[in-house]
């Protein structure tokens, strides 16, 4: 699993998450690496043009899909957040760890 800490932001009027509903997003590391993350914690609420500093956990990054991300990976590098095709919001890579299984 890739543990990170983000910056994030929505940038699409209407994506407003509120408690209870965990969000889970879609993010683009580049070189067509698209992994779901979830963001935040069960009662958080993420609101329209506002940054908020955010752990997202990747659960669906084995090793072999790291070995893919280790060389694209770095502290403030911006990463689109995705909703099937829309992008809702930019992210940035404050920090990471991975924890193999």
């Amino acid at each position: 699993m890739l543990k990170t800490k983000t910056a994030i932001k929505f940038t699409l009027e209407g994506k407003n998450r509120a408690g209870g509903d965990r969000l889970c997003a879609a993010f683009n590391f580049g070189n067509n690496l698209l992994f779901t993350g979830r963001v935040g914690n069960d009662d958080d609420v993420f609101l329209f043009n506002n940054e908020y500093s955010v752990d997202v956990d990747f659960f669906t990054v084995d090793a072999e899909a790291y070995t893919l991300l280790q060389p694209v990976l770095a502290e403030g590098m911006d990463l689109a957040i995705h909703e099937g095709k829309r992008i809702i919001g930019i992210a940035k890579l404050l920090d990471f760890s991975y924890i193999g299984t």
